[in-house]
């Protein structure tokens, strides 16, 4: 009778989309392994996020290094480093600008976000906007960063599906320093990616706020803290 039962389920679930099944892994792993981040402050949208961000953890005194992956229209972006008068600061764009690698989702298809290639339009120098997939326009972001490592490090990830932000996670590992950052789209398959890097690299997150949708975080601002930077000493 058992062999039967599962034999009836294994034909039901060869029948339903892996998507769902990925969907579906969402919510246990909030249940379980991120559930402090249902604890921590809730804020009404992401600009007042943003606002308690830039308050709290990012000090307008010292220099900053902000990485964001995602940018699209470049809103986030130039509202930090509107915020953020330091000259001596440096604000990095990560984007194909070509929109989505591959589909998000069910509604979100391949190519959605896709500006024509057009970077936004700025007039902050401050502004550096790295052209490309991630994974082909990394080495020169990675100069970019490297060269600024002195200031303080804040990371913006907004790159939505999971082997985006799953690159970005583990790229930033290697810079073996702790930061701040604040994901975009968290509840979904940009906490997936978080859980399978922190995982993979024994790092460590500390969730500090957050908006809400329907009970879950939907914008996040958390702290992450790389194996290597705790055994070094690194801050």
């Amino acid at each position: 009778m058992l062999n039967l039962l599962k034999n009836i389920l294994k034909n039901i679930a060869s029948y339903i989309p892996l998507d769902y099944f990925i969907r579906a892994s969402y919510y246990p792993l909030f249940k379980k392994d991120f559930a402090k981040s249902l604890k921590v402050p809730t804020f009404k949208n992401r600009e007042e996020l943003w606002d308690y961000t830039i308050k709290n953890y990012i000090n307008s005194k010292t220099p900053i290094t902000y990485v964001e992956f995602g940018v699209w229209k470049g809103e986030s972006i130039k509202y930090f480093a509107s915020e953020n008068k330091n000259t001596n600061s440096i604000f990095i764009g990560l984007d194909s600008f070509e929109g989505l690698p591959e589909d998000w989702g069910i509604s979100m298809k391949k190519g959605t976000f896709n500006t024509d290639g057009n970077v936004p339009k700025v007039n902050d120098e401050r502004i550096k906007f790295v052209k490309g997939w991630f994974q082909v326009s990394w080495d020169k972001a990675n100069l970019l960063i490297s060269d600024n490592l002195e200031s303080q490090l804040f990371v913006h990830y907004d790159a939505d599906i999971y082997s985006s932000t799953l690159f970005a996670l583990t790229k930033m590992d290697s810079f073996h320093k702790h930061y701040y950052a604040i994901f975009d789209e968290f509840f979904g398959e940009e906490a997936t990616a978080l859980y399978a890097y922190l995982k993979s690299y024994d790092a460590k997150v500390e969730f500090i706020a957050k908006t809400d949708h329907e009970g879950l975080p939907n914008q996040l601002l958390c702290k992450i803290i790389p194996k290597v930077s705790e055994l070094k000493g690194y801050k």
